[in-house]
């Protein structure tokens, strides 16, 4: 069996909702593009796979896929492609091609960006409905994450859990105490996600992780690993990667999620993984539920916050690619995303303190983030809220907006 084509399409998948958009475009996070790769071989089969990242698939041409499926510098799309594809000729699901299954189902989590507390709420409201029982939230320091979290808890049942990914935001470890302990007692919040950043300060991590009573998570880190400074973990990455780390991580007896952002393509290739790989048992993260098409004919069924790991032969589900074929675009077309960021607007941030109305306002969110960041603004305070002002045209408007930027850029 040969490669006798391979290409990577470049789609523009629509967001789901006007609340997801109006969120996703203003944030620091990924936007429409999805890009899909299509191996053939000489026998007819056709293997997908899915990456958010371009890698280069030509190379694969001309190759046996049993000689460069374990190569994982094909890249991620490519590797998950060739193994669809030897699956299907062999008539057996990718996960008995990754090894002993250990789980038959694997646990999932709805996801989203930041928000105001009614959108959120909304959003739980519905992955309650779609069957999930875990919600993974980025929490910013524009936004009151007491409010965030109290208006979730109103829509959604008593073993409903809150993941909460600070993304590094309380920046240190005396104001992720303060705050974390505040958290802890609130029924749904379940987990902790870089706090501050865990592996930049190991004494500060464990001294927070005897402080705290929720587990704290943070993205690989080997060194972290060995000071036991964090009670789990973030993961994603090729074959062969995965499998040497899982080793490692159940060395340590610790627990990890899959994030592996993408459509129902990738969400089904995520569950093959995690059914073979033994500590990947917290709920993972594929993003899927927010984009308009899952590029599946028969959609990925979640049922109590798991999905059953497919069967049927390579990823084992039906790729659906009319739909493929009408979301791609040019790979150089700019992502609705990209378009809106073009555009003119200023983000304000509010608070009432000390009698008054507090207000920051910038022009883009790269600007308040690394001032947060940085440690040079303070945040989630009560009542605090963002909201945008699009450009309007008017003189007013462009000359407020160029003083803003002109701040920004000195």
């Amino acid at each position: 069996m040969k490669i006798i084509k391979a290409e990577r399409l470049a789609l523009n998948i629509p967001f789901v909702n006007d609340r997801v958009k109006r969120a996703m475009h203003r944030a620091n996070t990924h936007g429409e593009r999805v890009y899909v790769y299509r191996v053939e071989t000489d026998n007819g089969i056709v293997g997908f796979g899915e990456h958010g990242y371009v890698s280069d698939p030509q190379r694969l041409i001309g190759r046996n896929p049993l000689a460069i499926v374990n190569d994982d510098s094909i890249g991620f799309g490519p590797q998950m492609a060739v193994l669809d594809a030897i699956g299907k000729d062999a008539g057996e699901p990718v996960h008995a091609l990754l090894g002993p299954q250990v789980r038959k189902r694997c646990p999932i989590s709805w996801w989203a960006i930041d928000m105001p507390p009614r959108d959120w709420a909304a959003e739980a409201k519905e992955s309650v409905k779609q069957g999930y029982t875990c919600f993974k939230l980025k929490a910013r320091p524009w936004w009151d994450i007491f409010a965030q979290v109290e208006a979730i808890e109103k829509v959604v049942p008593a073993d409903y859990k809150l993941d909460i990914d600070f993304n590094g935001l309380l920046v240190n470890c005396a104001t992720a105490q303060v705050l974390l302990r505040r958290l802890d007692p609130y029924r749904n919040v379940g987990m902790y996600e870089s706090p501050f950043y865990l592996f930049e300060d190991f004494d500060a991590a464990r001294l927070l992780k005897q402080k705290v009573e929720k587990p704290l998570i943070e993205h690989w880190n080997e060194e972290l690993l060995h000071s036991r400074a964090c009670d789990g973990f973030v993961l994603g990455g090729p074959v062969n990667w995965l499998r040497k780390t899982n080793a490692l991580v159940e060395t340590f007896q610790k627990a990890y999620w899959l994030q592996l952002n993408g459509t129902g393509l990738m969400t089904a290739y995520g569950m093959h993984l995690g059914s073979v790989l033994s500590r990947a048992q917290l709920p993972y993260i594929t993003c899927h539920e927010h984009f308009a098409d899952d590029l599946l004919r028969n959609p990925l069924e979640v049922q109590d916050g798991f999905i059953d790991v497919p069967n049927g032969p390579g990823l084992g589900v039906e790729v659906d690619e009319k739909a493929i074929e009408r979301f791609t675009v040019d790979a150089e077309e700019p992502v609705p995303k990209e378009v809106y960021l073009r555009k003119k607007r200023i983000l304000r941030i509010s608070w009432p303190g000390s009698g008054k109305k507090r207000v920051l306002e910038f022009t883009k969110e790269d600007a308040y983030y690394q001032e947060y960041r940085s440690g040079n603004l303070t945040g989630f305070h009560a009542g605090i809220a963002l909201s945008v002002e699009e450009d309007d045209g008017s003189p007013s408007f462009q000359k407020h907006h160029a003083k803003l930027l002109s701040r920004e850029t000195k």
